[in-house]
């Protein structure tokens, strides 16, 4: 996975565990109808029929879509959804689809009993075959995605060209920004550690980033040894990991790592060398072992 693909799909990730109720469909429709154009129709209410149980129909698979985004999933209320929009489905547009998938923004799946569930449907409705659709599935459809589609969804990417053009001004852009927010007590900083992207759970594209910025990080180190003010760099290492111990309480590590992106990047945000600034300045905090956990020590 090169940088570019890495950047976008980190961005498409995020959009997906940000997005709940209608913004988890706008998500999943902007995605299908850049991958498949106008052989996906999208379906929104309409006066008192509403959808019909039909968020999206993908005509040449004869593919039915529900989409399901509340802001827990709860297994009881799912199985009912699905009951729910599966008869609803097969009352209304029973003629034109023979699969049937319940799009869902649980990161961590469905549990046993919905797909036990789905299994008792499938099996009592022959000729209808029906599936969960998760992050994962439409991670694979958003990297058929060409890269015009991609920016003109999540903008310009950094590049390999944008790597070699990045220097101080760059980085001077967001770390002046910085300096004005407060910063707690300086503590010890320790060496990164070996494991540390695998400890975190980190997904492939965030760990690509992560590498990606540590190439240009000594600039970072090189911009606060010339920094007017020697305590610059302590500081805002401590205003990092404030920043990190309170997302932390809230969010999963690849969450933790977009929030610290629009922190860190404030207004500035979609120009290249500016995102790949971002990336760099998080890369080199994360080596110091300011952000992000260690990996745990195993015994001999």
């Amino acid at each position: 996975m090169n940088l570019q693909d890495a950047y976008y799909e980190q961005k498409f990730e995020n959009a997906f565990l940000r997005a709940k109720g209608d913004a988890f469909q706008d998500v999943f429709e902007r995605l299908m109808s850049l991958a498949y154009r106008a052989d996906f129709m999208a379906c929104r209410p309409w006066g008192n029929q509403g959808d019909r149980k039909n968020d999206g129909f993908l005509k040449s698979e004869r593919r039915l879509f529900q989409v399901y985004a509340p802001n827990e999933m709860e297994a009881t209320k799912a199985k009912a959804k699905i009951t729910e929009d599966f008869e609803g489905a097969k009352a209304y547009w029973r003629t034109h689809f023979d699969k049937w998938v319940f799009v869902h923004n649980a990161t961590a799946g469905l549990p046993p009993h919905v797909h036990e569930l789905l299994l008792d449907f499938e099996q009592a409705n022959p000729g209808i075959q029906l599936e969960p659709w998760g992050l994962e599935e439409l991670r694979t459809i958003f990297r058929t995605l060409s890269a015009d589609d991609k920016a003109s969804w999540f903008g310009l990417a950094p590049t390999d060209a944008t790597k070699i053009r990045l220097g101080f001004s760059d980085l001077k852009i967001v770390l002046e920004k910085m300096a004005t927010l407060p910063a707690p007590k300086m503590a010890e900083v320790r060496d990164v550690p070996m494991g540390k992207i695998e400890a975190n759970a980190l997904s492939e594209a965030v760990s690509r980033l992560l590498k990606e910025g540590m190439i240009k990080s000594p600039l970072v180190a090189d911009f606060f040894s010339q920094w007017h003010d020697e305590t610059f760099g302590e500081r805002l290492a401590e205003t990092f990991k404030a920043e990190y111990r309170r997302l932390r309480e809230q969010h999963s590590p690849n969450q933790i790592f977009a929030e610290l992106q629009s922190w860190a990047g404030g207004d500035h945000r979609g120009m290249p060398e500016h995102e790949l600034a971002v990336l760099t300045i998080l890369a080199y905090f994360f080596e110091r072992c300011d952000i992000f956990e260690e990996p745990r020590s195993v015994a001999p």
